[in-house]
C-alpha cells in the first residue's frame, strides 16, 4: 500500500516517524509525500501543550478528509497524543482506524495491516525498550538527527513528558555510533544529537555526553556535530571545553532555561540558579559559543517583578537565539494545580513584550555580523537566492542565510559567504571564492 505520513511536534517525533517508515518500507509498502495518493495516512501527533494538541486534532480531521477526496482507506494515529488520550480519541473520533502509543512503534506494520483487514488495532502498552531499526530520512540527506536517549527524569512541574514517555533511558553507545556510520555513508554531513535531556546521557549506563561527543566527532565524514537540549546544571565547563576541542563540533549551546527568576525556577522544580546559569553563559560566550535558550512566560504565580527579571536577563545576556511560549496548564502536572494562575491575556501580553526585546537583540547581533565571512552549508534555492546555515544556525528553529553565487551549487555543499546585510532573524550575503 501507499503510505502517507504527517509528523507533528518535536524532532524526536520526526525520528520516530522515520523509523516507522523504515519498518513499513521493509515490509513491502511504499511511501508517498502526497496525501491525495496515500491509501493509508499516519499522523504522528504531539501532546506537549494545548496548541500542539489542537494542531494534532485538526490534522487528524484534515487527513480523515482524504477518505472522501483522495484514495485514503485507513487513518492511523500515533505518538504522544495517542499515548496520553487514546481512549478519548477512539471513542470520539470514529475516523481513526488504528492507534499506536510512543512505546509501540515496532507494531506499525501490524497496525497498518490489521486496519486494512478490518480490525481496529490499539497498541499503547508501556515499553521502556529503545527501538533499534533503520530510518527513512524526512530531512535532506546531508543533515540528520541522532537520538541518544528517551524519556526524562527532571520532573519539571509544567511538563507532561515523563507522564507520556517515562523516565530517562540512555541509548546504547554502540547503536548510536553504528547509526552515525550509516548516516555518513548515506551522505549526512551534519549530525544533531537530541534527547529530552542530552546532558543526562550515560548516567544510567556508565558513559557520558562528553565521551559520546568525542567518539562521534572523531568519525570520518562528520563535518558538523550539534548538540541540542542541554540542561543548565548538568552542563559543566568541562563539557563545553570538550565541545570546543573539536573543529567539527559546532560551538552552539542550546540551554533551555525556562525562566530567569529564582522564585519561579523553584516553583518549576528547575535545578540551579539564575546566577549559576548566567556565569555559565558568560563563560560560553567568551569561548565563542552561539547561545540559544527557551523561556516560559505566565507560569502560575509569575508577578510583574518576576517577568521584569526575565526581561532584564534577556537584555543582559543577549541570546543569539531565543524561543518562548506562554505557559499551558497541562492536566496531571503539579503546575496545573497551583494557585495564582496567570490570565491568558496577561500571558500573551508578556510573551509579546519578551519577543519584542529579543527581536531587537537579534537584529543588533545580526548587524554585527555584516562584513564577516562564515562557512555555510547550502540548503536550497529560493527566488534567486541560495539558502544556507552557518554553525550559528540550527535547522528547524533558527534563521537562514540568503546568498548569491557565481556558480551552480549543490545542496549539502559547504561554501564561504560574506555577510552584506542583516534582518531581524535572517542574513544576506555573497559567496566568496
Amino acid at each position: 500500500m501507499k503510505i502517507g505520513v504527517v509528523s507533528l511536534g518535536c524532532v524526536k517525533n520526526r525520528v520516530d516517524t522515520e523509523q516507522m517508515l523504515s519498518l513499513l518500507i521493509g515490509a513491502g509498502h511504499a511511501f508517498t509525500p502526497n496525501p491525495e495518493e496515500a491509501e493509508v495516512i499516519i499522523v504522528n501527533t504531539c501532546g506537549f501543550i494545548d496548541p500542539a494538541k489542537e494542531e494534532s486534532i485538526q490534522t487528524i480531521l484534515e487527513m480523515a478528509g482524504y477518505k472522501n477526496t483522495g484514495r485514503c482507506k485507513k487513518l492511523i494515529v500515533t505518538g504522544c497524543l495517542a499515548q496520553r488520550y487514546g481512549d478519548a480519541l477512539l471513542s470520539d473520533m470514529p475516523e481513526i482506524d488504528a492507534l499506536l502509543g510512543v512505546g509501540q512503534y515496532d507494531k506499525i506494520v501490524e497496525a497498518v495491516e490489521g486496519a486494512a483487514a478490518g480490525q481496529r488495532p490499539d497498541y499503547r502498552k508501556r515499553s521502556w525498550d529503545m527501538l533499534e531499526c533503520g530510518r527513512v530520512l524526512t530531512t535532506p540527506a546531508y543533515s540528520a538527527y541522532v537520538r541518544i536517549g528517551e524519556g526524562c527524569d527532571n520532573r519539571c512541574t509544567y511538563c507532561a513528558i515523563p507522564l507520556i514517555r517515562g523516565g530517562y533511558r540512555s541509548r546504547d553507545e554502540r547503536a548510536i555510533l553504528k547509526e552515525v556510520d550509516t548516516l555518513v555513508e548515506n551522505g549526512a554531513r551534519e549530525l544533531i544529537l537530541i534527547s529530552q535531556d542530552t546532558t543526562r546521557y550515560g548516567r544510567d549506563s556508565g558513559g557520558s555526553l562528553a565521551e559520546l561527543i568525542r567518539a562521534v566527532a572523531e568519525k570520518p565524514g562528520v563535518e558538523w556535530l550539534r548538540v541540542l537540549y542541554m540542561y543548565p546544571d548538568e552542563t559543566p565547563l568541562s563539557l563545553l571545553e570538550e565541545m570546543a576541542k573539536h573543529r567539527n563540533v559546532c560551538k552552539y549551546l542550546d540551554l533551555p532555561l525556562q525562566h530567569a527568576s529564582n522564585r519561579i525556577l523553584k516553583a518549576m522544580n528547575r535545578r540551579g540558579t539564575v546566577e549559576e546559569a548566567e556565569a555559565l553563559l558568560t563563560r560560553a560566550r567568551e569561548m565563542g559559543f552561539t547561545l540559544r535558550t527557551t523561556f516560559i512566560v505566565g507560569f502560575p504565580g509569575e508577578t510583574e517583578e518576576d517577568f521584569n527579571a526575565l526581561l532584564d536577563f534577556t537584555r543582559r545576556v543577549r541570546f543569539d537565539r531565543m524561543g518562548a511560549f506562554a505557559y499551558s496548564a497541562e492536566e496531571d502536572t503539579p503546575g496545573a494545580k497551583m494557585p495564582d494562575q496567570v490570565p491568558e491575556d496577561v500571558k500573551q501580553e508578556r510573551l509579546d513584550r519578551l519577543m519584542a526585546v529579543q527581536a531587537e537583540v537579534s537584529r543588533e547581533l545580526n548587524e554585527a555580523r555584516v562584513d564577516t565571512v562564515c562557512r555555510v552549508l547550502v540548503t536550497g534555492f529560493e527566488e534567486g537566492f541560495y539558502t544556507g546555515r552557518s554553525a550559528m544556525e540550527a535547522p528547524d528553529s533558527d534563521g537562514l542565510i540568503y546568498f548569491t553565487a557565481e556558480r551552480e551549487l549543490a545542496e549539502g555543499e559547504f561554501v564561504n559567504v560574506k555577510i552584506v546585510r542583516a534582518d531581524t532573524y535572517d542574513l544576506y550575503g555573497i559567496m566568496e571564492g
